[in-house]
């Protein structure tokens, strides 16, 4: 008997692109059930999101907008409640097709240890040859996977001119991806499946953050208990960068100011970064918006 597999997403405020996502993926024989999570929308989603329920699809309402970790982690609660063994944590805006869907089930379920697979994350505004995993592109665009690393690095990851000067130190060498299955410390957030025991071993998602850093956290938690985590590297998914948060927070500073405060409470809860740490960090948040503002973002 196959192991059951939900598929977890979380909606605020943009039915539009989560009914898309629906609409897509309810078919999918891999799938035993869709559980969307409205997380408190001051729109019309919840009654959007009603209308598509039945069959696979379930709705749930949370109470108040917690944010991405508090919502993916009420899903998750609900499908392990019911006897599901693996949740796709799936953005509105990944697209996957059920090939990948089944190459992540297949890769849990021959991997004991195995927490967390994810398929290579395709940004479609990348240039060309970023779709091929493992390419240079693809991989020090750092759309595909992370380390854990320390504050410094975190930072020089966060500022955009530094984040294109220092990619090939920040990132892991294209050699790492030589292999089907790639151990690595943190996959990107738009699209994994956790193996939900193991998740909800390591308490989840910190839903002490509203947004950001989630990648971070997670891959922290299950470090602590010495679970795994890997890069599909023979399967890829398409992610529309902020197709939703972008609806939300249209403004790049605000986006900034989320991003802000989760890191200051990962540099001090995660990596004990003590006062000297935090008051560069702060330096260096005003010149990340200064840049910000300069190009645009501010508007």
């Amino acid at each position: 008997m196959r192991e059951k597999t939900a598929a977890i997403v979380v909606n605020y405020n943009d039915s539009e692109t989560t009914v898309a996502q629906l609409r897509r993926i309810q078919d999918y024989a891999a799938l035993d059930a869709v559980i969307v999570v409205d997380n408190a929308s001051t729109d019309y989603s919840l009654e959007a999101l009603r209308a598509e329920e039945g069959g696979k699809v379930t709705v749930l309402a949370a109470e108040k907008n917690g944010g991405y970790g508090a919502g993916n982690n009420l899903g998750i609660r609900y499908a392990a409640a019911r006897g599901y063994t693996y949740a796709l944590i799936a953005n509105p805006d990944a697209e996957f097709t059920e090939d990948c869907l089944r190459s992540l089930i297949r890769a849990l379920e021959k991997n004991p240890g195995l927490a967390v697979i994810a398929p290579v994350q395709i940004n479609p505004s990348k240039a060309p040859g970023a779709e091929r995993p493992g390419s240079r592109a693809n991989v020090l665009s750092g759309a595909a996977a992370f380390p854990l690393r320390g504050w410094f690095a975190d930072l020089l990851e966060a500022g955009p001119v530094a984040r294109r000067l220092f990619t090939p130190l920040l990132h892991y060498p294209a050699r790492h991806y030589r292999t089907k299955l790639a151990r690595v410390d943190c996959v990107p957030g738009s699209l994994l499946m956790v193996d939900i025991a193991c998740f909800l071993r390591a308490g989840g998602y910190d839903e002490r953050v509203f947004l950001y850093e989630e990648e971070y956290i997670l891959g922290q938690r299950l470090r602590k208990i010495g679970a795994k985590t890997a890069l599909l590297t023979s399967v890829h998914y398409v992610h529309r960068h902020a197709a939703s948060i972008g609806k939300s927070y249209r403004r790049a500073l605000d986006r900034q100011k989320l991003r802000e405060n989760a890191m200051r409470f990962y540099f001090r809860h995660y990596l004990g970064c003590k006062r000297p740490a935090l008051l560069f960090a702060e330096l260096w948040f005003a010149l990340i918006r200064l840049e910000i503002f300069l190009t645009g973002g501010g508007r």
